[in-house]
């Protein structure tokens, strides 16, 4: 072990004092010989640590309990006001996260509620949503405003889930805002409640079961690299949506019905999802997508959907 270099003294200065521990005091000149190197440095260190005394030209090695007992006391200061400073400065970097704006965790879901209805008043250019539909047991409503917005010229794009093309009421509402001016599309998997205003704000909702019993989670994200994300995130999903129209009805006509298949089918659910909507076997959507296929010459279901479209069937 080397004891005084493991104390962040050089080399030069422990072989210094060894020396003078084995020697006794010692004249600079003498001392230099045996050594056979400037000793300023290295006396320097010895000195400023307590190990060696400087009496006129005589260098003399002080005992080395009192010298590391005085520099452990040292330490023992230092890392209590290392332990101070931490606690300091741990507050002031709290308190700065804390004025950061980028998230709001909102405390219950009356405050989102109203987080929600503020949409319509301050959105300036346009809203974009996703929508699970609400995550209260209350009943469907369309958020205060949202006419008023439209008036303003305020453009509205929003995802629904694929529940509305087989719930009449929610149905109804969606194609009362699509009249009114808002392109609306379904997904059949859409995963939270997302609302972004003007690329300035987002209303981020999830409910999950805590403990057994259902929690709603919701947060604001302001400007930041998140926001981005998120608009992103909102963008890849309209790209894979499929847009409802206002002439969308949920009926038992056969060719309301064909118009609700190809509205699930292209919204991406499974022909046996499909089937449990119609409350069908799997093998009749598979025929009766089979003879879409063949009434609009599409040899895919890709196909089948662009052909669907350009009919004006959907």
């Amino acid at each position: 072990m080397q004891p005084l270099q493991a104390l962040g003294l050089s080399e030069a200065a422990e072989r210094t004092y060894l020396d003078l521990v084995e020697v006794g005091a010692s004249s600079l000149a003498d001392l230099t010989a045996r050594l056979k190197t400037d000793l300023s440095a290295p006396l320097a260190e010895l000195s400023a640590m307590g190990l060696v005394e400087l009496t006129g030209d005589t260098v003399i090695p002080t005992p080395p309990r009192l010298a590391m007992e005085a520099l452990a006391q040292r330490h023992t200061r230092e890392a209590a006001l290392a332990r101070e400073s931490a606690e300091m400065l741990s507050r002031l970097w709290t308190r700065g996260l804390e004025r950061r704006t980028d998230f709001e965790l909102l405390p219950s879901h009356e405050a989102g509620r109203a987080v929600l209805d503020s949409v319509q008043t301050d959105a300036r250019e346009r809203v974009r949503a996703m929508t699970l539909g609400n995550l209260s047991t209350e009943g469907h409503k369309i958020v205060d405003g949202f006419f008023e917005a439209l008036a303003r010229g305020v453009s509205y794009q929003v995802i629904y889930g694929a529940h509305v093309l087989h719930d009449t009421h929610a149905l109804e509402m969606v194609q009362q805002c699509v009249v009114a001016g808002e392109e609306a599309r379904v997904f059949p998997h859409v995963p939270m409640n997302v609302t972004i205003v003007d690329d300035r704000w987002a209303l981020v909702a999830a409910r999950a079961p805590v403990a057994g019993k259902p929690n709603i989670a919701a947060v604001v994200v302001h400007d930041s690299p998140f926001l981005s994300g998120l608009a992103g995130f909102f963008d890849a999903f309209w790209r894979m949506a499929v847009p409802v129209t206002a002439s969308t009805k949920v009926d038992s006509a056969p060719q309301q019905e064909n118009k609700q298949l190809l509205t699930y089918l292209l919204a991406g659910l499974t022909d046996e999802a499909i089937a449990r909507e119609f409350g069908v076997s799997e093998r009749t959507i598979a025929r009766r997508i089979s003879r879409l296929q063949e009434t609009l010459g599409a040899q895919t279901r890709f196909q089948l959907g662009v052909q669907a479209s350009r009919q004006g069937w959907l």
